[in-house]
């Protein structure tokens, strides 16, 4: 029997372990104890440390749609419903309404919490007027790294000569684009990895620049760190039937192989390398991210994360959403949050490419399902590499084997990255398929200490033609 109730506020009793889980007594033998919350009102998860679950439908058969945090505010909604043992209430949190067990909620009659997935206090990016040609401007970073803002400021048509900023104990320190790092020492002190901390004012200094912003590359690729290896082999290169390929060392840069490797083609989701390039460089990872307007859902057929309106995560976990099951909703996620729409996270992109100086890449996606003008060749997608794997944060991410992101809900991923586990010594980058693109591989791995990068592009069997080449590079050159 179903029975609906409405009565006054009331704390009510609550067991440890997650929130209607835990055995109990069915619901002819079990005592509902308490009263249920008045409509209108704010409750408190108590929930031991376990989130409360959020469900379409009220009892344990209900699908679960969300999972609300221990501790998180919500809004007490009309409806009560007795059954399973459990009184379930009606309630809203985040844009997200459902059934929970009310045994795990109490009234709640302190000041309002802050909400972690309402709009940051400074937003993402550059707030503040950035001068366009020669001269300087006062500008707040909403997070990231030195050379985020360098890319950002790029998209305003600034070639940053220099930025500033405070030090703790009063003062400023200037970080000098294209000097090395003993130039730049009081600034790396300050900012450890050059790592700009969200709300921190900064003095922008532009220098005159072409007009045509292609033209600007004021640090281009990462400065060799050592010659390029000698082949001191006999082999010859594997034979592969990929449509392009391209082998790489990763200290000088230096291109070991190459087969159609600077002709333009389509990635598929190595793209999605780009797009964690300028999260990790333009955004703070460890904010919260509101998933307003991409739904899994709607994406029938695609690889995904599988986040819904109403989600709450930080972005880090949508990183590794990103780059583990190679989330296209994960990267529209990223993409609106740090630029606040498509087209200007598109524009960011080509941006950095620029930057770097990878002129044969031209991107219309986050994600790389692509258009006919979404390109890159083979050369970029291994400069790119390049230019990610030295950040941590990047590192960390393609590497793992796999993640559990948990926000409002918990979402558990797994690298599909197969050649990781197939290559001793691999430990990244990134795959990619679609039908026009076919299939992709960015594959990064090290023997002795030597970091080697192979891009694959529409290939038959690419982790077999990439465990060929890294093969013959490792057994036929020196370093």
């Amino acid at each position: 029997m179903i029975a609906l109730v409405a009565a006054p506020p009331v704390a009510l009793p609550r067991t440890a372990g997650a929130a209607d889980t835990a055995p109990r007594a069915s619901s002819t033998t079990r005592a509902i104890d308490g009263e249920p919350l008045t409509p209108g009102s704010t409750a408190v998860v108590e929930g031991d440390g376990d989130c409360l679950r959020l469900r379409e439908s009220p009892g344990l058969g209900g699908r679960q749609v969300g999972c609300i945090p221990d501790g998180a505010t919500l809004t007490v909604l009309p409806n009560v419903v007795e059954i399973d043992g459990y009184r379930w209430q009606f309630v809203s949190y985040r844009q997200q309404s459902g059934w929970v067990a009310d045994e795990f909620l109490a009234p709640f009659d302190g000041p309002a919490s802050s909400d972690s997935c309402s709009a940051p206090a400074v937003p993402p990016g550059i707030t503040g007027t950035v001068p366009s040609s020669a001269g300087f401007g006062l500008v707040v970073w909403g997070g990231g790294t030195v050379h985020g803002v360098q890319t950002l400021a790029m998209t305003e048509g600034c070639q940053l000569r220099s930025i500033w900023g405070s030090l703790p104990g009063g003062g400023l320190v200037g970080y000098q684009f294209g000097a090395p790092d003993f130039v730049n020492r009081a600034w790396l002190t300050a900012y450890p990895g050059g790592s700009i901390r969200a709300g921190t004012p900064l003095i922008m200094i532009c220098q005159p620049a072409d007009s045509n912003i292609s033209a600007i590359a004021s640090v281009p690729l990462p400065a060799p760190t050592r010659a390029a290896p000698a082949y001191t082999g006999t082999a010859t290169p594997p034979t592969i039937d990929a449509r392009a390929a391209i082998v790489v060392d990763e200290a000088s840069g230096e291109v070991l192989f190459q087969y159609n490797g600077y002709e333009p083609l389509p990635p598929a989701s190595l793209t999605k390398i780009v797009t964690a390039i300028l999260a990790i460089e333009a955004t703070a990872t460890e904010s919260w991210v509101h998933v307003a307007d991409v739904d899994y859902r709607q994406m029938p057929g695609s690889s995904v994360m599988g986040i819904v309106p109403g989600d709450c995560f930080l972005m880090r976990d949508l990183l590794y959403g990103l780059m583990l099951p190679s989330g296209n909703d994960a990267a529209l996620a990223i993409g609106r949050y740090a630029a606040g729409s498509d087209d200007a996270f598109i524009h960011q992109m080509n941006t950095l490419a620029l930057r770097l100086g990878l002129t044969t890449s031209n991107f219309t996606d986050a994600h790389g399902l692509g258009g006919p003008g979404h390109r890159m060749s083979a050369y970029d997608v291994a400069m790119f590499s390049r230019y990610a794997m030295p950040l941590p944060a990047f590192r960390d991410i393609v590497a793992a084997p796999n993640w559990t992101a948990s926000g409002d809900r918990v979402l558990s991923m797994r690298n599909v990255n197969s050649f990781m586990s197939l290559y001793p010594g691999a430990d990244g980058v990134k795959t990619g398929f679609t039908e026009s693109a076919g299939r992709t591989l960015a594959a990064s791995a090290t023997r002795n200490g030597q970091r080697v990068y192979v891009v694959l592009l529409n290939a038959f069997d690419r982790n077999a033609d990439a465990e060929r080449l890294l093969n013959w590079v490792f057994d036929n050159h020196t370093w």
